[in-house]
């Protein structure tokens, strides 16, 4: 299986790289998997729905303001999605860029929704971190994509679909 990097920068100046498993490519997604490293795990409900050595399934779609995350436990067990509100992906043939714009959403296997790291983003525009115009991007991509969930129309059949348990093994 193919590895390729993903370039993720944080605003203003972070940048790390994440080795990936390259899953799926065509021009209009990107489909890699990893097991994740959360800087801290997302519990609902007392169960933790997104940890450390969890794997995701991304989904990076060109042109879109978000990614979609499709999380398994470690027993392979699908807890639900996490997105990331992001600028449009930058893609060239052994990597892609993505710059991270704070706001995520995780959203449940029973279609509920949570929105994170809100502080974070609220923080960062206040200081200036984002620009006012990014940052109202930002805000449209999250409540867009809150639409789509609301609507039914989340996850597009291209995610809910993809993959089988054997190619989440890692």
């Amino acid at each position: 299986m193919q590895t390729i990097t993903l370039t993720y920068k944080r605003l203003p100046d972070r940048i790390n790289y994440f080795q990936q498993q390259l899953l799926y490519e065509d021009e209009d997604v990107i489909v890699t998997s990893q097991r994740v490293k959360p800087s801290s795990p997302i519990v609902l409900n007392g169960e933790t729905v997104l940890g450390d050595n969890f794997t995701a399934v991304w989904f990076v779609f060109t042109g879109l303001w978000y990614d979609i995350g499709k999380i398994y436990n470690l027993n392979n067990e699908w807890t639900g999605y996490y997105c990331d509100i992001m600028k449009p992906v930058k893609r060239s043939p052994d990597q892609f860029e993505i710059v991270d714009l704070f706001l995520d959403l995780w959203v449940s296997p029973d279609g509920s929704y949570e929105i994170q790291d809100e502080d974070e983003f609220e923080t960062a525009l206040e200081k200036g971190i984002i620009a006012p115009e990014l940052a109202k991007k930002a805000r449209n991509a999250l409540d867009d994509l809150i639409g789509e969930v609301v609507s039914g129309k989340f996850p597009p059949e291209f995610v809910k679909n993809f993959g089988s348990q054997k190619q989440l093994e890692i």
